[in-house]
């Protein structure tokens, strides 16, 4: 895999790097992973040539994402119950803990996203991967699940019953300090409207208008001859980005929603549209291929808001159906809100955020920043505000959350990918962070920053 045009560094190349092996060591443990067939990390950590804490900060900084020390972690048996045995064996991850929303996962490989996709549906969590051993996450999945079935609440690796509470004992990388002058910055230095200018919506006619959004080409078209013919208009849209600002300015009565897209993920952005004054009475249905075990209507309903759920492959009378029933259902449903209130609301909640915040009050500002954005959910800065105040009250991830939010909105933030970039840094998210500002290099906003910035990246890569 590259990282920003980079090649991934082998493992074995980080220890000798690190001074964790020689290079002696080092072709002793690939001439004995030959004969085994074992990962590289855990052939090590057998033969006794590095410690797990090493190995796994070595794998941390191969992927750019925290790791996670088994040896000292302390077991939820709560979120171990949220991963079937069966799935946690076959995809080799481990639930550690719950909080703020927030699933912790020890996996071997941080990058398969499916996994996380399909286990963040079940559990209506945000997921968080943390790379570990192989070796011994297989040894503390079977433990684990053990000791939940015995009862214990907390336990050990080892499956040992343990008083708690739960702890991933994380190992993060250090990747230098930030530069100077690439600290965070604060809502006021953020060059972002108060709240996004909505364009004027398409006018309403006597025809149901649908948004549906599709990353395929192929369905848009068969949705959109299908429903045309029973009188409906269709907006199409292609990717995350695209269907918010269709949502905007084209009023739909209806979306038809495929659950993965590019850019947001669609159970994320039902989830938004459904939390929103501004646009939760729209009825949204999710369209989604087979999640294996997991794959229930009423789980999408309850975790997510969506109206209605049909799997793909579809028979298209089902889908049209469905369509003509819930724009039935919606018609007798009250009038939406006056927009123009809804985004006078925002703004005003945005500058009372923003007030409290340089008042030092930030659970304050982060209620304010929550209740604009139930007003106004895409507008970028009140996301920005959201983070800044999480971030003063130590939220990392979830700061890091709300932040990736804004630059899905507006891409081109600068102060959102820059403050995108600190954090990772801080946190030892080496890809994320060389990523990040790569980005908000190109968004600099003077050649006296791009030029600290490039010079910071150097030092980085």
């Amino acid at each position: 895999m590259d990282i920003g045009g980079k090649k991934r560094v082998l493992l074995g190349e980080l220890l000798v790097r690190n001074g964790k092996l020689s290079q002696d060591q080092l072709e002793f443990a690939l001439t004995e992973q030959a004969r085994s067939a074992a990962p590289f990390a855990t052939t090590c950590l057998r033969l006794g040539l590095a410690s797990e804490h090493d190995l796994v900060a070595a794998l941390a900084e191969q992927y750019g994402v925290p790791g996670v020390e088994l040896g000292t972690a302390v077991i939820s048996t709560e979120a171990v119950g949220t991963v079937p045995l069966e799935v946690a064996r076959s995809h080799l991850l481990l639930p550690l803990s719950m909080e703020h929303g927030r699933l912790n996962l020890a996996v071997t490989n941080p990058t398969r996203k499916s996994a996380f996709d399909e286990i963040a549906f079940a559990t209506g969590r945000e997921v968080v991967g943390l790379v570990a051993l192989e070796g011994p996450l297989l040894a503390a999945i079977e433990a684990s699940h053990k000791a939940r079935v015995a009862g214990a609440v907390c336990c050990s690796a080892d499956g040992r019953p343990h008083p708690g509470p739960p702890v991933a004992q994380e190992v993060r990388v250090t990747v230098g300090s930030v530069a100077k002058g690439l600290e965070l910055d604060t809502p006021e230095q953020a060059a972002v409207p108060v709240a996004r200018p909505s364009a004027p919506p398409l006018p309403k006619h006597g025809s149901p208008r649908v948004l549906a959004v599709d990353d395929e080409e192929a369905i848009l078209d068969l949705i959109e001859t299908a429903l045309k013919k029973r009188g409906v208009e269709v907006v199409r849209a292609t990717r995350g980005r695209q269907a918010l600002e269709l949502l905007e300015s084209t009023s739909p009565d209806l979306v038809l929603l495929d659950a993965m897209l590019p850019e947001i993920h669609g159970f994320e952005l039902c989830s938004t549209i459904k939390k929103s004054e501004r646009y939760k009475h729209i009825p949204v249905i999710i369209i989604s291929a087979i999640y294996t075990g997991w794959n229930f209507a009423q789980d999408v309903k309850r975790l997510y808001g969506a109206d209605d759920y049909l799997e793909k492959p579809f028979r298209v009378v089902e889908l049209v159906r469905r369509v003509e029933d819930t724009l039935k259902l919606n018609a007798a449903r009250p009038e939406p809100p006056d927009l123009q209130q809804a985004a006078r609301s925002a703004t005003l909640e945005c500058k009372r955020a923003a007030d409290l915040l340089r008042l030092g009050r930030a659970q304050e500002a982060e209620e304010a920043a929550r209740r604009a954005l139930g007003h106004m959910p895409f507008d970028a800065r009140a996301h920005f505000i959201l983070g800044t105040a999480l971030q003063a009250q130590g939220h990392i991830y979830q700061a890091i959350s709300a932040l990736e939010r804004v630059v899905e909105i507006s891409p081109s933030m600068f102060s959102a990918l820059k403050n995108l970039a600190v954090l990772y840094e801080r946190q030892g998210f080496r890809a994320k962070a060389v990523e990040s500002w790569m980005r908000a290099l190109e968004q600099s906003p003077s050649d006296a920053v791009r030029q600290t910035i490039k010079a910071h990246l150097i030092g980085l890569l």
